[in-house]
């Protein structure tokens, strides 16, 4: 793939997405994450560290802009893909159950937000000791 839909040009896209959230234009940065996580997923296919990082920012995103059931339906998925990828664990799955508890507590779910903290502090201390 070549121009727009090469792979290098998602980071750029990415890194523009940045910029664009921090001049307070959301909306713009999340369709420049989606269309980031569409390249990746095109060019290196979604069992890629890349692409669920990308997941991740996405979600991110999304839950920034008070989306949050699209924010959790993205980090679900990117769990989901951290898992079957690295059976082993890896500090990526701890980040994803970090971030499900963060959109758990901004619905005021308190004590489901609470639980996965308490996941994601686990894999940390499994992952990086």
């Amino acid at each position: 793939l070549y121009g727009e839909d090469h792979e290098s040009v998602a980071p750029v896209l990415g890194n523009m997405a940045a910029v664009l959230k921090d001049q307070g234009k959301g909306a713009e940065a999340l369709a420049m994450q989606q269309k980031a996580l569409d390249i990746k997923r095109r060019t290196l296919g979604s069992d890629s560290d890349d692409f669920v990082a990308s997941l991740l920012n996405l979600g991110a995103a999304n839950r920034g802009q008070g989306m949050l059931d699209e924010a959790l339906a993205r980090f679900e998925e990117g769990l989901g893909i951290v898992r079957r990828i690295h059976p082993e664990r890896s500090v990526l799955e701890g980040k994803f159950l970090e971030h499900i508890g963060q959109v758990y507590s901004k619905q005021d779910r308190y004590e489901d937000a609470v639980a996965w903290h308490r996941k994601a502090h686990r894999m940390y201390r499994k992952t990086v000791g």
